[in-house]
């Protein structure tokens, strides 16, 4: 993989090109059309898109939390998560959900193989921050 044609560029890519790449890798990934996402579903569900400027693969996923769930509570976790875990992102949405993030950076080119390997470890590392952080028990 040493020539440039092998690494995915702000230039070459497509959300059709990261669900291939997906798919090669043995990953249940399916392309949503409309959103112009893809669903990935391994040890947690999460969602690929590619940011406006194609610069940065996005990858996110939420989880549910208790309704009865206090706000401090809530922010206390993503504050556990944030500091424990450094790759990946967490915060709390406006419906006040828990959201987790992690940015592949395309400028300057990729593997597919590294965006395999780094969608890979974000969808370990969240069910994992999950379990370690959740001290209070509010996940759903």
């Amino acid at each position: 993989m040493s020539q440039t044609t092998d690494l995915v560029t702000p230039d070459n890519v497509t959300i059709e090109m990261i669900r291939d790449i997906y798919d090669a890798a043995f990953m249940e990934a399916t392309l949503d059309e409309e959103k112009k996402q893809i669903r990935i579903r391994e040890e947690v569900l999460a969602r690929a898109f590619l940011a406006e400027s194609k610069e940065r693969l996005q990858l996110v996923a939420y989880y549910g939390i208790k309704e009865d769930a206090q706000r401090i509570d809530r922010l206390e976790l993503v504050n556990r998560v944030n500091e424990n875990y450094v790759l990946i992102r967490a915060g709390i949405d406006d419906d006040g959900d828990l959201w987790f993030d992690y940015c592949v950076l395309l400028k300057g080119g990729v593997t597919k193989k590294a965006i395999v390997q780094a969608t890979r470890v974000f969808l370990m590392l969240v069910p994992r921050a999950v379990n370690e952080c959740d001290e209070d028990g509010i996940v759903d």
